[in-house]
C-alpha cells in the first residue's frame, strides 16, 4: 500500500476533550464559505474560519455532536448543537435590522420542551465570546441562539436531512440507549415566546428568538448499541436511514407511506427479536447482515455511511446492464454504494446489501467518513484509527495511507475555505489529545491507482542514436531490449542527468 507526506498544514489550539461526532464543516454563516466547527465536554464550540478562530460559544454543557443544515427548512443553514444532559441550541447569523424588529419577551420562570412539550426547567445561562481579531464589520455576521429546546439526554448522534421525501429537513438523533429519534421544526407565529421556546438573552442588542418548536416524529428501538447513522438513497431516489448495529449489521428504515405493507412484512420475517416501537404510520425497519467471513467478534462497533457519489448515473460495467429486464434503459441504472467500517479494521464498500468489495487493516477504525479527494466527481471513502493511521480509499478499491505521528481522539474529512475569494479545498482535520486542532489543506492525490513506472522509449533510443543508430533502428533495439539491460540504460541515463 502506497504512504503519502502531506505538506500543507494549519494548526489551532482548542482546549478539552471531544466527542466523535462534536465536528463538522459546512457554511454556517450562509457566506458561501466553509467553517470548521467543534465542540467539546467542557461546553464550549469553537467556529474557525479560514486561519483563525472567529467566534466561541461557552457556558454549555458537554457537547456530544454539532451539525449544520436548513433546521428551520428556510434556505438558510443553522448550526445545532446538542449536549448530552438533552438541550438543543440552535444558532444562527441574524442581522442588526432583524434584531431590532424581532419582538422579545422575558419571564422570571424559564421554561423546557421535553419531545414538543412545555414544562418547567432549569435555568440556562450561557453566552457567547468572540475573537478578538473580529472587526465591528463582521460583528453582524455573528452567530447568536435563537432556539433553546429540551429534548431525551444522552443524545450521540445527529443526521439533518429529507428522510421521508416530503421537501422538509428533519433532524434524526441517535441516543446512548438504543433509541433513534427524529424531529421536524414547526413554526408557530401566533404562540408568545413562553409557549415557543426559551428566548436568548446575551445583552439587549442580541436579544433573538424563533417562534416554533422541534415536535417529534418518531421513535425505534434498536436491538444493539447504535454505531453511527446515515441518509442513504436507492437508485431510484428513495431515502432511507441506515443505523450501524455491531458485527458489521445495521437496521434500515424507511419512512415512505406506500411501502407499509412492505415494512411489515419485513419485520415479520426479520431474525431480530427486537421491533421498533411507537413509529409513525407508513416507517418499514429491517436488520441487514452482510456475512463477513473474517468478522470474529460479533459485538464489535461498527460506522456506516451512506450516499456515495459516483461520478456517472450510469451502470459503471456491462454486469449492471446485464441484469436489466427487457424493454429497460441503462440510463436508469444508478449506483448508489454505501460504506461500512468495524473497529478491528475491516472496510466495505456494499451495494444493495452486497458487498462489492472488503479490506482488512491493521489498525482500529473509528472514524468513517468520505470526500472526493483526487476531483473526479467520485465520492472516495476516507477512515482514521486511534493512532493517526488514515487510510483512503477509491470505489475500486485503490487505496493509499497518511500516518499522523499523534493519537487522534476525532476526525473529519470535507472541504474548507482557507480565503472567502477562493475555492474551497479538500482538507483532513485532526483533533488529538494534545489540545490542537491539525487541519490538512489541499490534498494533492490525482488518481489512488499505483502505476508501474514505465521509461519513456524516446528517451532510451536516445542512446543509441548517440551511438550512430538512426530513429527507427533505434527504437526497435529499445522494444526488443531485456529487463536487465533496460534497467541499465534508466540508471546510464539519470546518471547523466544528475552529472549534469
Amino acid at each position: 500500500m502506497r504512504a503519502i507526506s502531506l505538506v500543507n498544514r494549519i494548526e489551532f489550539q482548542f482546549m478539552g476533550n471531544v466527542a466523535r461526532n462534536a465536528i463538522t464543516l459546512g457554511d454556517v454563516d450562509n457566506d458561501g464559505c466553509n467553517e470548521l466547527i467543534i465542540g467539546n465536554t467542557k461546553g464550549e464550540v469553537a467556529i474557525f474560519k479560514g486561519r483563525e478562530r472567529i467566534q466561541k460559544i461557552i457556558d454549555l454543557t458537554f457537547v456530544s455532536c454539532v451539525a449544520v443544515g436548513d433546521i428551520f427548512n428556510k434556505q438558510k443553514n443553522s448550526l445545532v448543537i446538542v449536549t448530552t444532559d438533552g438541550w438543543c441550541y440552535i444558532y444562527e447569523t441574524v442581522d442588526n435590522h432583524s434584531k431590532q424588529t424581532e419582538e422579545t419577551e422575558k419571564t422570571d420562570e424559564e421554561l423546557s420542551q421535553v419531545d414538543g412539550q412545555v414544562q418547567s426547567g432549569e435555568n440556562l445561562e450561557h453566552s457567547t465570546e468572540s475573537s478578538k481579531s473580529q472587526t465591528e464589520k463582521d460583528e453582524n455576521q455573528q452567530l447568536v441562539c435563537v432556539h433553546i429546546q429540551r429534548i431525551p439526554a444522552n443524545a450521540k448522534n445527529i443526521v439533518l436531512g429529507d428522510i421521508d421525501d416530503d421537501g422538509m429537513i428533519e433532524m434524526i438523533l441517535g441516543l446512548t440507549d438504543r433509541v433513534v429519534r427524529s424531529y421536524r421544526w414547526i413554526n408557530e407565529p401566533t404562540k408568545s415566546s413562553i409557549e415557543a421556546n426559551i428566548s436568548y438573552d446575551a445583552g439587549e442588542e442580541n436579544n433573538v428568538q424563533c417562534r416554533g418548536k422541534l415536535i417529534a416524529l418518531s421513535k425505534w428501538e434498536c436491538a444493539n448499541q447504535i454505531g453511527s447513522i446515515t441518509l442513504h438513497h436507492t437508485g431510484d431516489g428513495k431515502p432511507s436511514l441506515l443505523i450501524a448495529q455491531p458485527g458489521g449489521t445495521f437496521m434500515r428504515i424507511k419512512c415512505q407511506p406506500e411501502e407499509i405493507s412492505t415494512g411489515q412484512e419485513n419485520l415479520e420475517h426479520s431474525n431480530s427479536s427486537s421491533a421498533p416501537s411507537d413509529t409513525i404510520p407508513g416507517s418499514a425497519v429491517d436488520y441487514q447482515f452482510l456475512g463477513i467471513s473474517r468478522m470474529r467478534n460479533q459485538n464489535i462497533s461498527t460506522e456506516i455511511l451512506g450516499d456515495f457519489k459516483t461520478g456517472t448515473l450510469e451502470g459503471s460495467n456491462e454486469s449492471d446492464r446485464g441484469s436489466l429486464k427487457d424493454g429497460e434503459s441503462s440510463q436508469v441504472v444508478k449506483r448508489c454504494p454505501y460504506a461500512v467500517a468495524t473497529l478491528d479494521g475491516t472496510i466495505m464498500l456494499v451495494q444493495d446489501e452486497v458487498i462489492l468489495w472488503a479490506i482488512a487493516v491493521d489498525h482500529q477504525i473509528f472514524a468513517l467518513t468520505k470526500l472526493d479527494v483526487t476531483g473526479n466527481g467520485s465520492d472516495d471513502i476516507v477512515v482514521c484509527s486511534w493512532d493517526g493511521q488514515t487510510y483512503i480509499l477509491d470505489q475500486d478499491k485503490n487505496c493509499v495511507r497518511f500516518h499522523l505521528d499523534e493519537p487522534v481522539q476525532a476526525f473529519h474529512s470535507g472541504h474548507y475555505n482557507l480565503t472567502v475569494n477562493e475555492q474551497a479545498v479538500t482538507c483532513l482535520v485532526y483533533i488529538t489529545f494534545k489540545n490542537s486542532v491539525i487541519l490538512y489543506y489541499d490534498i494533492p492525490l490525482t488518481e489512488l491507482k499505483c502505476r508501474k513506472y514505465e521509461p519513456a522509449l524516446e528517451l532510451l533510443s536516445e542512446v543509441y542514436v548517440k551511438a550512430g543508430k538512426t530513429e527507427d533502428e533505434a527504437m526497435d533495439i529499445v522494444k526488443n531490449l531485456d529487463k536487465k539491460t533496460r534497467n541499465y540504460l534508466i540508471q546510464h541515463l539519470l546518471y547523466n542527468v544528475k552529472k549534469s
